[in-house]
């Protein structure tokens, strides 16, 4: 029964009625109006990029549906000099892909790096036609050389993401053995 008075007593509506009884209706007019304003002022220097945004987005791209089919491959059984990436479109539209990312896995962590391109040249992003497909040959040497500790690494694999934000994982490739593997 106490609960219920409670319940009804702080209710939003009358709390609101009760805490603004003595103030007159102009004065909560010109309040109101003061903090839409300082709303508007506050997101004023983000206004033109709300803009582009709603400009920019298409609904069509929402029901476009974008297959692709993406494969690790390795030249060797144990610590394999060359990986090669496979990127296949299987769908019926156009994908528009942005650069890989290769992530090296351990028990709990991860390495994760953007591959750009081949030779330093960008490459990424990249539209990839229907039943066309894409090849891309990672030398695991370079990696080695930023990074020492990336040869104990047990599996690496691929992420990939496209320009509407759709996500795609490779299959997973064992570089050495483990106790597990």
């Amino acid at each position: 029964m106490f609960e219920g008075y409670l319940l009804l007593n702080l209710s939003l509506p009358q709390f609101i009625s009760r805490a603004t009884e003595g103030v007159e209706k102009e004065t909560l007019i010109w309040m109101n109006l003061i903090l839409i304003l300082l709303l508007l002022a506050a997101l004023t220097p983000r206004l033109p990029k709300i803009f582009t945004l709603i400009k920019s987005f298409r609904f069509s791209r929402l029901f476009r549906r974008v297959k692709l089919e993406i494969k690790l491959e390795k030249d060797r059984p144990f610590r394999p000099q060359v990986l090669t990436l496979t990127i296949r479109n299987t769908g019926r539209n156009t994908a528009d892909i942005d650069a890989p990312v290769l992530e090296y896995r351990k028990i709990w962590t991860k390495r994760k790096f953007k591959l750009n391109g081949i030779n330093g040249n960008q490459i990424y992003p990249m539209y990839i036609d229907p039943g066309k497909a894409h090849q891309l040959r990672i030398e695991t040497s370079t990696f080695h050389q930023y990074d020492r500790t990336i040869k104990s690494f047990y599996r690496a694999r691929v992420l990939l993401t496209d320009i509407d934000g759709r996500k795609w994982k490779s299959n997973t490739v064992i570089l050495r053995k483990s106790l597990v593997t």
